[in-house]
């Protein structure tokens, strides 16, 4: 789960669209997994659609269009904060209005409307996928709408990503995650909507966009059931055509809708050069964009694994919530120069940025590579970017008693042996103790 931004614009939100047939598209939304929730023919006929998560305002009127929606309490307290900060509307509500209504429209042409609060609109209960823990992102039975998936985002293209971030910004979004592969692109939040913004050309239009881990059953059973307007990327990824000529994209949990061609991508990471090893940095964004926008032979390839319970554990790990607001982690893969092949892996975990400390741990994978002095060199390497980048004071590692090889690593990186824990941790069967180490930036500064 996500730590999310308080929302600033209102405290509903909803996806208006236009419509001309409004019985029409009640039934196509019904067939994807939405229910009607209220409907009204003042000031003009409109019905409310939807899946738990999302909100969809369906509104009569033959021209097409589409805006992320508020519905505001204090609408002229919002729109002069948002004066305030720069932002101008194109439309302001004039005094002799039924419904108050401000419209913003973004850099890159999303509309953005406030709208008066009205007796009996309520917030969909959710969970989205940003309230939602990761790990039942891969179990359908989680999901809120059977039919569809999860709601992911309003995705949305745009000229240049961080431009277009920073104006988000001053209407309360914060950047929730970014990527660099298939293209630069990030998901935003405020709190209430999400939007995807994409710095790409592969679309032109607004999407409201759906995921699956199962997303190939459930694009079979629409297409069973009546689906019409819809284009199949592949068998697990589609793109459909509303009949308000507005767009979905179903994709598969972890395509993006690039279909196979993410495993032609490259992961882009922070990369640290030793003599005989790179270091490849893993922190939460970069694991988060592995696992759910490439295959797993990819996957495996770029983790260095040698089997599926290695991947299936990983991958749990990462599920579990291995970043959270209170600690979080930075890991680096080591990477033999000569061959390019990951031997082992090593950095930093239990890592509370607000105390300035964070646990070193290490792994060496590869049999062949042990004896080597590979790793005091990488975790050699490691310390210095923990005090220099980190913002560290202090390192600690927790090593067992029997451990003779790893006590001479952390001694030979000038760690002080603090005292002994006992029965500190539980492994393999039984609770084991261990001795603590700690090396302060003073002495490191020092050495």
């Amino acid at each position: 789960m996500q730590n999310l931004p308080t929302p600033f614009l209102g405290e509903i939100t909803a996806l208006t669209i236009t419509t001309p047939d409004l019985e029409i598209s009640l039934a196509y939304y019904q067939q994807l997994g939405f229910k009607l929730v209220m409907r009204a023919e003042w000031p003009f006929p409109w019905i409310q659609v939807s899946d738990g998560v999302l909100l969809i305002m369906l509104r009569k009127d033959p021209k097409p269009y589409l805006a992320l929606t508020y519905y505001v309490k204090n609408i002229d307290k919002v729109a002069k904060g948002l004066e305030k900060k720069g932002v101008s509307f194109v439309q302001k509500p004039k005094k002799t209005d039924a419904v108050q209504r401000y419209l913003i429209t973004s850099p890159d042409g999303l509309n953005i409307s406030l709208v008066g609060m009205i007796d009996g609109f309520k917030q969909p209960p959710g969970p989205g996928m940003l309230q939602m823990n990761q790990q039942d992102y891969f179990n359908p039975e989680k999901y809120i709408n059977k039919t569809s998936g999860l709601f992911g985002e309003l995705a949305h293209p745009v000229q240049d990503l961080e431009d277009s971030i920073e104006y988000w910004q001053l209407l309360g979004f914060q950047a929730v995650s970014k990527f660099t592969t298939p293209y630069p692109w990030a998901i935003l939040s405020d709190g209430l909507a999400v939007v995807g913004l994409h710095q790409t050309n592969k679309f032109s239009y607004p999407a409201i966009t759906y995921f699956a881990a199962d997303m190939q059953k459930k694009i079979d059973d629409l297409i069973k059931a009546g689906l019409k307007g819809y284009e199949l990327e592949n068998s697990s990824n589609a793109v459909l055509t509303t009949p308000e000529q507005q767009h979905i994209f179903l994709y598969k949990l972890g395509g993006m809708g690039e279909g196979d061609d993410s495993a032609k991508k490259e992961i882009q990471t922070n990369l640290i050069e030793t003599e005989r090893l790179l270091l490849k940095e893993l922190n939460p964004d970069v694991l988060k964009e592995l696992y759910t926008s490439f295959p797993d032979d990819y996957i495996m390839k770029f983790l260095g694994l040698t089997s599926e319970e290695e991947l299936e554990k990983e991958k749990n790990k990462w599920r579990g919530g291995l970043g959270t607001y209170r600690s979080t982690y930075k890991r680096f893969l080591l990477v033999e120069k000569t061959t390019g092949k990951v031997i082992g892996s090593g950095g930093f975990h239990n890592w509370y940025p607000d105390h300035m400390r964070a646990e070193l741990g290490y792994a060496m994978t590869d049999e062949t590579a042990k004896q080597k002095g590979y790793m005091k060199e990488a975790m050699a390497e490691a310390v210095k970017f923990g005090f220099e980048q980190m913002g560290l004071n202090r390192i600690e590692a927790f090593v067992g008693p029997g451990n003779e090889a790893s006590q001479r690593i952390v001694g030979g990186l000038g760690f002080t042996k603090e005292g002994t824990l006992r029965e500190h941790f539980y492994h393999n069967g039984t609770l084991d103790d261990s001795i603590c180490f700690a090396l302060l930036k003073s002495e490191y500064q020092k050495r």
